[in-house]
């Protein structure tokens, strides 16, 4: 009996696999099980560009392509772009048969993983019992690719009733749904109804996602850790206990569990990125930058490509080696930076990305941290010349690394006004990144003596008193020295101190040098203005 019987239409499969013998091996096969309508692509390039010219209703991917896109960031590609349709079925095959690999394919979510070699019969069952489940399941499916949440609850409950073998998968996804929909009371009740019925894996996890989404923290772990039991490699559970770790403030526990399950998906970007924020959020820069690495190779080719992993991953770089006490890390950190812009240049130039302006600032924050500070400012306030007079209208990958930067250089105040431009909804690793940065011990350390000392400044300034002022202002400078907030008040006291004493050659000296730290910076406009007049009335006493 084959696959495809007279009654049916005729099925339209893509084959994808980087070997010819595999096609051709593969090609007999189909045809044996009644499949004649076969497309072959040796890349996903190609596999691509045939997707985008025409609908298939079976796509058969080889997890590895060689070079470039492997076929899980195919299938990603593919479903990004709303190339495959609801009705069709993915079967992922794979020569590799290490746990990594089979949870990296399983995680995409295909219909049918398949292990090389397969024969013909296992190829035919694993085809039909896939096709027969499609197609019991397509109004689900449609809605759910409509995102049709009330289509997508009432096809759920209508398969749960009809199709009873697809009962705890139906009940499950309508759980998930109820909870997209903030209704997590309603999904818990669904899934307590389901477990008392029959325990099983996917309904724990489910219900531990819903008690978690209610804030009953302490019940989500025990359900959690009950799937685990039911099913220890279902890496999915790991992230959901970390999650509510988290929220309970054990950021330990949580990043032990992260750890876990990456060791058991090294391919999951979703797990690698989170352990990667517990790990910032905790100040292990070792963990993070670690992770950080292995994600920007991991994304190179995918739709996950971001600049804010390499953003991320220089300045926990930078927090790394300024926190080690290690000279060697900051001496070797301009080489690390280097090598990381070198991974992805090429990738991010293509893309609508403006490179040129993330690398000179990313190599800014490597002079900052490497006490480079003036020339690392300069390097910072240029890259943004063109934003600085309406920040707003900055790319946010580019906002996000100019106030990473500006924490570094202890533009404090600065920074905080560019950060409050950030939408609420942005990246969180880069949100993750910045708060890192705010709360690191270093910065911490010198921003709270800076605010001491210029507070101190300014009330003594407004008392006239204007000696201890100076003193409090140099201080704060000598702290921070490319903090421009300071400096402007350094020379404000100066210039009030040279109208009491005009031949005073020891505060002319220090009020051109301080001026000359400001020289030739693209300040922003309420900096520039305050400068420019501060230059001026300099001016009358050389």
């Amino acid at each position: 009996m084959s696959t495809a019987s007279s009654a049916d239409p005729v099925l339209r499969l893509l084959l994808v696999d980087e070997q010819r013998s595999f096609h051709i091996m593969m090609k007999a096969m189909l045809l044996n099980v009644g499949i004649n309508r076969i497309s072959y692509a040796y890349s996903a390039e190609e596999a691509r560009r045939l997707c985008q010219k025409e609908n298939f209703d079976i796509y058969l991917i080889d997890y590895d392509l060689g070079a470039g896109e492997n076929g899980r960031q195919l299938l990603e590609s593919l479903r990004e772009r709303r190339l495959i349709p609801p009705r069709a079925v993915v079967m992922i095959v794979s020569g590799d048969a290490s746990r990594a690999m089979v949870l990296s394919a399983i995680e995409s979510e295909p219909d049918e993983y398949l292990m090389k070699p397969f024969s013909q019969e296992q190829f035919k069952q694993r085809l039909k019992r896939a096709v027969t489940r499609r197609r019991a399941l397509q109004p689900l499916f449609e809605a759910l690719s409509r995102q049709d949440d009330t289509a997508l609850l009432a096809a759920c409950e209508r398969a749960a009733q009809e199709h009873p073998r697809y009962s705890n998968f139906c009940r499950c996804l309508q759980a998930d749904t109820l909870m997209r929909r903030g209704e997590p009371q309603e999904a818990r009740s669904l899934l307590r109804q389901l477990l008392a019925a029959q325990d099983n894996s996917w309904a724990r996890l489910a219900l531990g996602k819903a008690c978690h989404q209610l804030g009953l923290h302490e019940e989500a772990v025990s359900h959690l850790h009950a799937c685990l039991r039911l099913t220890p490699l279902m890496v999915d559970a790991y992230r959901a206990l970390a999650e509510s770790y988290q929220a309970q403030g054990k950021t330990e526990e949580a990043q032990a569990q992260l750890k876990q399950a990456v060791s058991l998906s090294p391919q999951s970007v979703l797990l690698s990125r989170q352990l990667a924020e517990v790990s910032l959020q905790r100040g292990d820069y070792a963990c993070a930058k670690d992770v950080l690495l292995n994600l920007i190779d991991m994304t190179r080719n995918s739709i996950h490509r971001t600049p804010h992993y390499l953003g991320a991953y220089i300045q926990t770089l930078t927090l790394y080696a300024l926190n080690s006490n290690d000279s060697y890390h900051i001496a070797n950190l301009q080489k690390q930076v280097n090598s990381a812009l070198s991974r992805l240049r090429d990738g991010l130039i293509s893309a609508d990305f403006n490179y040129p302006a993330f690398e000179q600032l990313c190599q800014a924050r490597v002079q900052i941290a490497c006490g480079e500070l003036l020339k690392g400012k300069k390097m910072l306030y240029r890259a943004n010349q063109n934003w600085l007079d309406k920040p707003e209208s900055m790319p946010p990958a580019l906002l996000g690394e100019t106030v990473l930067g500006l924490y570094q250089l202890g533009e404090f105040e600065y920074a905080e006004s560019l950060q409050a431009l950030l939408s609420e909804d942005e990246d969180h690793l880069l949100t993750t990144c910045i708060s890192a940065t705010r709360t690191d011990k270093t910065v911490q350390e010198r921003r709270q003596r800076y605010q001491q000392l210029n507070e101190l400044g300014i009330k003594a300034y407004q008392a006239g008193e204007l000696e201890q002022a100076l003193g409090h202002f140099r201080e704060a400078l000598r702290r921070t020295p490319a903090n421009t907030g300071s400096a402007l008040n350094k020379i404000q006291v100066l210039l009030q101190l040279l109208a009491k004493e005009r031949k005073n050659s020891e505060y002319l000296d220090e009020c051109r040098t301080t001026l000359s730290l400001l020289e030739g910076i693209p300040l922003n406009p309420a900096q520039q203005e305050r400068f420019r007049k501060l230059r001026q009335e300099f001016a009358q006493y050389q």
